[in-house]
């Protein structure tokens, strides 16, 4: 078994949420709002690929000190690197440290053996996109030092947020300056709080949108893919994002064939259907279109309106809560009536007006009412849910943020 730190993202608790999700509490070691540190018995450094809310994974070699750091980055960079000639970087987690000062040093002692060249311009973490370039998840040369828990470990990094990979997933996607769309990386979470055995079963969005889900449910592995919204425009925007990205996806895959490598995705036996559909009658998905009905809803929900931040008083936002709230009954009613039995994970607005979050307080009764239930995303012992056991994910400028709901059968 090693230990491994995952470096987490803004939204920390949902980051944490699905690392737990994804390789089980009872592997969680320590974390705290930037780390979080799981004992695995192995972990491919792909894994990332898959993960929304980790932006860097380490394997923690040992136990370190700040004053040692230093001298055991040397002796684990020495015995690495085979090569005459090589590239590193240092960074650190948790603690502020002088990583260009320090990093002078390292390099002074390589030097005496080998031809080195430090990554480090300031005392800071290297960009993304400097790791990716100098592929330095190949070949292990960046040590960190990671601080958690009045302990200090060094480790090599192992992987990166790939940030090419959601810009080249973007540009599959038709564009709309009105409607709103899901960040990919929290669609990416929202999978991963299905139950690996629910994966199984395919992804359904009824609020389908530009085809956010839809892609990202593809990326992610998931051969049975369906997607239905009210309007016939957004059902055609999301089809046409969805046949792009895997045109597009194929491409990719057959460089990576030429290259010499082995293709990660196989589309063959890709299901794949979207059609237009009102949410609030969403049973005739499961009888017209015949979804099955253990199939998982990840989606994001009607959130209301567009609104300027001047418009946003109480009056206006209470009456688009009781509008939003009258759609969410039809909603969980018409599911009850198609008697659905998979998992779902979506989000529900929330606003902020005059310093004071507003929730559609009534969804735990609309969902109780209709034979489901909340299932807590993070154990309740950590204490970091909403007291219904949702998380919440909000930019500081938005006015309008998402509460993240798991729900399932009673």
């Amino acid at each position: 078994m090693s230990l491994f730190a995952f470096i987490l993202g803004r939204e920390y608790k949902l980051s944490l949420a699905e690392l737990i999700h994804v390789f089980g509490q009872s592997n969680l070691r320590d974390f705290n709002e930037e780390i979080a540190i799981f004992e695995l018995e192995k972990l491919d450094s792909k894994a990332i690929l898959a993960l929304g809310g980790t932006t860097r994974i380490i394997q923690i070699v040992r136990e370190t000190t700040l004053e040692s750091f230093a001298t055991d980055a040397i002796e684990i960079l020495s015995q690495k690197e085979k090569n005459s000639k090589f590239s590193f970087a240092l960074a650190s987690f948790g603690a502020k440290f002088p990583l260009a000062d320090v990093g002078m040093r390292v390099k002074k002692t390589l030097a005496k053996n080998f031809s080195v060249r430090l990554l480090n311009v300031k005392n800071e973490n290297i960009h993304s996109a400097v790791f990716k370039r100098e592929k330095l998840a190949k070949t292990g040369t960046e040590i960190s030092l990671i601080h958690i828990a009045e302990k200090n470990y060094l480790g090599f990094s192992l992987a990166c947020q790939d940030i090419d990979a959601y810009s080249r997933r973007d540009t599959a996607k038709n564009r709309d300056m009105v409607t709103g769309m899901m960040p990919p990386k929290l669609v990416q979470m929202m999978i991963n709080f299905l139950s690996k055995n629910a994966q199984k079963n395919g992804v359904y969005d009824p609020f389908c949108g530009l085809g956010t889900t839809l892609i990202e449910a593809v990326n992610h592995g998931i051969t049975t893919v369906f997607g239905s919204d009210i309007s016939p425009e957004m059902v055609a925007n999301s089809q046409e994002s969805l046949t792009n990205f895997i045109a597009e996806e194929k491409k990719w895959q057959e460089r990576i064939r030429t290259a010499g490598g082995t293709p990660q995705k196989d589309f063959s036996n890709l299901v794949a259907k979207v059609f237009p559909l009102d949410a609030t009658i969403i049973e005739k998905a499961f009888i017209d279109e015949k979804n099955p009905k253990n199939i998982n809803i990840i989606s994001e929900g009607y959130l209301g309106r567009i609104m300027r931040k001047e418009e946003m008083t109480q009056d206006i936002v209470f009456s688009e809560r009781r509008a939003i709230s009258r759609l969410y009954e039809k909603f969980f009613q018409s599911l009850a009536r198609a008697k659905f039995s998979g998992e779902i994970v979506m989000s529900f607005p929330f606003w902020k007006v005059q310093n004071v979050y507003v929730f559609l307080e009534n969804i735990s009764e609309i969902v109780e009412q209709n034979g489901f239930k909340i299932e807590s995303l993070l154990p309740r012992e950590l204490e970091l849910n909403t007291k219904n056991g949702s998380l919440l994910y909000r930019r500081e400028s938005q006015n309008v943020g998402r509460e993240i709901i798991k729900i399932v059968k009673k």
